[in-house]
C-alpha cells in the first residue's frame, strides 16, 4: 500500500510539473512515439542535439500577402492574452499551449488542418514537422506570427531527467526595439505575453531593467531554473502568405 501511495504522490508531481511549465502530459498510456526522434518516447535520454533538422537562417518568402496574415496573427495572439479557453468556429482548443498556439492560428484565419480541428489543436511536435515540411526553422529573424518552440520545459517522457526536446511552443506578437521577442503563451492556468532575448538568454533585465527573458522552468530539485532565452531551440514560419499550401500540407 505504501508503494502505490508513493506512486500516486509521484504522479501528482509530475503533472503539477506539467501544468507549471505550460503543456500538460497526455498520459502514459496515450504518449505518441516521438516524430523527430524516431523512437519509442522513454527508451532512453536524447540529447537536444539528436533530433535537430538542420536550421536554416533564410527568412521566409511566402507570398505578397504574407505581411497582412503577419499582422493578423499578431492581433490574434494579443486578442488570446488573458483568455481561457479558445473557441474559434465553435471548435474549442486545449488549453495547452500547442492548443492555445493552434487556437491562435485558427482565429487569425489559418486553420492547421482537420486533425488540429478534431483533436482541438496539433500537439508541439506535430506543429514543429509541420513548419520543418512547409516553411522555414531558423535561430534568427523571428516575425510576428512565428511560432517560438523550447526544449526541457518539463519532463516529457517521465524519466525524472530534463532531457525532453520539443516541450512548449508560443506565438511570437512583436519584435521591440533593442531585439527583445514579444511572444503569447499558455503558462500554468493562464495565457500571457513573455520575452525572449538571444543576445543575452540566461540574464533576465538588462542594464534599465527592461524585461530580457522570464523564466520558463523553475528550479526543482537538482533541476535548476531556466530562462526563456537558455531553452529556446527555433523560431518557425509557416507559408501563411500561401495558405492553399499550408492547409495541402496539414490534410495529409
Amino acid at each position: 500500500m505504501r508503494d502505490v501511495g508513493v506512486a500516486k504522490a509521484l504522479v501528482v508531481v509530475v503533472i503539477a510539473w506539467s501544468v507549471l511549465a505550460g503543456c500538460a502530459p497526455l498520459g502514459v498510456a496515450s504518449r505518441r512515439d516521438h516524430p523527430l526522434l524516431g523512437r519509442e518516447v522513454g527508451e532512453g535520454p536524447a540529447s537536444s542535439s539528436s533530433w535537430r533538422s538542420p536550421l536554416s537562417d533564410a527568412v521566409p518568402d511566402d507570398g505578397s500577402d504574407a505581411r497582412e496574415a503577419r499582422l493578423r496573427l499578431a492581433a490574434a495572439a494579443a486578442g488570446a492574452v488573458g483568455t481561457e479557453p479558445i473557441v474559434v468556429g465553435g471548435v474549442r482548443y486545449r488549453f495547452d499551449c500547442s492548443g492555445v498556439a493552434s487556437g491562435i492560428y485558427a482565429r487569425a484565419g489559418f486553420p492547421l488542418g482537420k486533425d488540429a480541428l478534431d483533436s482541438g489543436g496539433l500537439d508541439v511536435r506535430r506543429l514543429y514537422e509541420l513548419v520543418r515540411r512547409t516553411g522555414s526553422l531558423r535561430t534568427r529573424d523571428p516575425l510576428p506570427g512565428d511560432l517560438v518552440f523550447f526544449d526541457d520545459t518539463w519532463d516529457y517522457n517521465g524519466n525524472g531527467q530534463m532531457d525532453d526536446p520539443l516541450s512548449h511552443v508560443g506565438v511570437v506578437e512583436e519584435i521591440v526595439d533593442d531585439g527583445t521577442v514579444v511572444f503569447v503563451h499558455r503558462i500554468g492556468h493562464q495565457v500571457v505575453r513573455a520575452r525572449l532575448n538571444l543576445k543575452r538568454p540566461s540574464e533576465r533585465h538588462d542594464e534599465k531593467h527592461r524585461a530580457l527573458n522570464q523564466y520558463l522552468r523553475k528550479a526543482s530539485g537538482s533541476w535548476p531554473q531556466k530562462t526563456t532565452g537558455e531553452l529556446f531551440v527555433a523560431y518557425g514560419s509557416l507559408p501563411v502568405g500561401r495558405p492553399e499550401r499550408l492547409l495541402a500540407s496539414a490534410a495529409h
